[in-house]
């Protein structure tokens, strides 16, 4: 439900998108592409290295591959260039194809796809677990993009002519939250891949491409967020309005304690449909945070250390130890006088930052957070999520960059009627047919010349 804002505000936040262009919030970018050819391995490492969650993907055809309907090959018609990704300098000529993205959910996805029929997880002990993460992590890690079970539902695309007539309203509304006609559509038109879309309600980017598939920007609910932060005067009222008041401080948080191991945190979060958990004590109190940023650095090699309890994955991850197994949680023990004297001279000793017993530094707010505060910590932090707590540090809220995009719609949706567009799905294979039947026409013409 919608806050209840003046509709001086509603139309100030409406104007705002749809007056501004899309290509204002452009910025030059070296986007990486992968090929569906590379493997978990190779792909794994290539994001690692550049610190990114996700990549598009392209299929690009054999040396021997033809165009539709003709008998000889084209001269355009070039194998893909070696390596895992694609030059970004280069076109993508005749039936090279988007296919999508790639992101690091998709890859332990299909792993844990991978791994059913194999035992039962939870109930093993850990160094069974890591020996057969290791097991099977070896052999999935030579499995080619192309044959993952999960694969390519985070991610719209929109070619440089509707970006060029499309508001950041347009985008918003029929990109990033509007992602199940086009997932529906990209099975069918964006390549040959019939993988298991995962489709969460919303995407999270939206790449621009031009005639030459070349891929030259990525646009993120991050980037939206960031641009709505930048225009903070136009939120009029909407900008004090508090945590509490927007519904955000008493929604239904997914826990799991530190001693869960990752891969089961992984299962648990495909399970919800969500992208992190908050990783709690035994009273409840934050800890920390588990979600799919956390994996930016992994590689196949360390499928292994999935077995490992969140915790100490956590705290490994951010190169320190984990504290938790030092603490007591035993409800009896905590609220005892002799346990409140230990642990209130500790935190006289040095002040305890949320988070530390993994090594993270959780930004949390309380439900009289405004509605500014929110966006500020998200922008000024580049994080995802903000996790609302009560006077005993529980998370009782969770906000994400989806939550704010919605809530925004939510104000503006009745007073703004969003161009509709057709699936760049579909435009995708029109382009891709129109440049096969052109190059069919220059060479029949070319054939016509010779002959005269």
């Amino acid at each position: 439900m919608a806050p209840a804002c003046t509709p001086e505000t509603i139309a100030r936040i409406a104007t705002l998108l749809k007056d501004t262009n899309l290509h204002d919030l452009l910025s030059p970018q070296n986007v990486i592409i992968l090929k569906d050819s590379a493997t978990v391995e190779q792909s794994l490492k290539t994001l690692a290295s550049k610190r990114i969650l996700s990549s598009p993907v392209v299929a690009a055809p054999d040396a021997d591959a033809k165009p539709p309907g003709c008998g000889c090959l084209a001269p355009l018609f070039a194998p893909a260039p070696p390596g895992a990704h694609w030059p970004q300098e280069k076109g993508l000529a005749g039936n090279h194809q988007i296919l999508g993205f790639l992101d690091v959910r998709d890859v332990l996805s299909s792993f844990l796809a991978e791994l059913e029929g194999h035992g039962n997880l939870p109930k093993m002990k850990m160094l069974q677990k890591m020996r057969l993460l290791e097991e099977q992590g070896s052999s999935f890690a030579t499995t080619a993009i192309k044959d993952l079970k999960v694969f390519g539902g985070d991610g719209d695309f929109l070619h440089t002519s509707e970006a060029a007539q499309t508001s950041v309203l347009d985008v918003i509304v029929n990109g990033l939250l509007n992602p199940k006609e086009r997932c529906a559509a990209d099975t069918l038109q964006l390549g040959a891949h019939q993988g298991k879309h995962i489709v969460t309600g919303t995407v999270h980017r939206v790449a621009i491409y031009d005639n030459h598939f070349r891929i030259s920007n990525i646009i993120s609910q991050t980037d939206i967020i960031k641009y709505i932060f930048m225009n903070k005067g136009e939120l009029g009222d909407l900008a004090t309005k508090t945590a509490a008041e927007l519904g955000w401080a008493s929604r239904p948080v997914v826990t799991l304690g530190p001693d869960v191991s990752a891969i089961e945190a992984m299962l648990l979060m495909n399970q919800k449909q969500i992208s992190a958990l908050a990783v709690v004590d035994g009273v409840g109190k934050i800890i920390g945070n588990f979600s799919v940023s956390e994996m930016r650095t992994i590689m196949a090699e360390h499928f292994g250390a999935l077995a490992l309890p969140v915790g100490e994955f956590l705290a490994l991850e951010h190169g320190t130890e984990f504290q938790g197994y030092s603490h007591i949680h035993e409800q009896e023990v905590v609220q005892s006088k002799g346990h409140k004297f230990i642990t209130d001279r500790i935190a006289r000793a040095r002040p305890r930052t949320p988070g530390e017993e993994v090594g993270q530094n959780l930004i949390l707010v309380t439900p009289q957070a405004t509605m500014i505060e929110i966006l500020d910590k998200i922008v000024s932090h580049r994080i995802h999520r903000v996790y609302v707590i009560d006077e005993l540090e529980r998370p009782v809220g969770v906000v994400t960059c989806t939550d704010v995009v919605r809530l925004i719609i939510s104000l503006v949706q009745p007073a703004a009627l969003p161009a509709s567009r057709p699936s760049s799905a579909k435009q995708l294979q029109q382009l891709e047919q129109q440049e096969a039947e052109q190059q069919q026409h220059d060479q029949q013409k070319d054939a016509d010349a010779m002959q005269q």
